[in-house]
């Protein structure tokens, strides 16, 4: 008979000592001030920034990129104003922010391989012989698709830059 829906359940309390206690009403604090601190920055980056902690004159603050992390360095003045204004009684002088390790990346080793697309091994061919009964340069491009067709079923395709690309289009 040891079944525990018999047992008296422990009363839920709010209460927590020690160092649970410490990190519940932190968290706590957190959960508190996240809505006032998105309130001081602007719409665009209010989703990607997240209050770590403040204390000795810093805000210690989460970004979810590097470029949200550049943004609040650019506007780190601005945001330490409106923080001041808000919270004259923990002032701050300056952020310390870092950007937020995603834990959802695989590593490297892990990650599927990407697969060589196939093609119909009659398309560049077919491509080469329709591009011939074609305009100059409709042919010309015909012709480039079914050489980059041919060289993705190869496996011998690498990714061509923009400039490249330019290049090859005003040829």
């Amino acid at each position: 008979m040891n079944d525990k829906r018999q047992r008296p359940q422990r009363p839920f309390t709010l209460r927590h000592s020690g160092h649970v206690g410490s990190i519940v009403q932190h968290a706590r604090l957190l959960r508190e001030r996240q809505p006032a601190w998105n309130a001081l920055l602007d719409l665009e980056i209010q989703d990607h920034t997240w209050l770590v902690a403040w204390s000795d004159n810093t805000l210690q603050v989460l970004c979810q990129s590097p470029v949200w992390h550049a943004w609040l360095r650019r506007n780190e003045k601005k945001v330490i104003k409106r923080w001041n204004k808000a919270f004259p009684e923990d002032p701050v002088q300056h952020i310390q922010s870092s950007i937020r390790p995603w834990q959802a990346r695989l590593p490297v080793q892990d990650r599927p391989a990407k697969k060589t697309p196939s093609y119909a091994e009659a398309a560049a061919p077919t491509l080469r012989e329709w591009g011939r009964q074609m305009p100059p340069a409709i042919a010309k491009a015909m012709l480039r698709l079914a050489e980059t067709l041919e060289k993705a079923q190869a496996g011998e395709a690498t990714r061509v830059s923009a400039k490249e690309k330019g290049a090859e289009f005003s040829e």
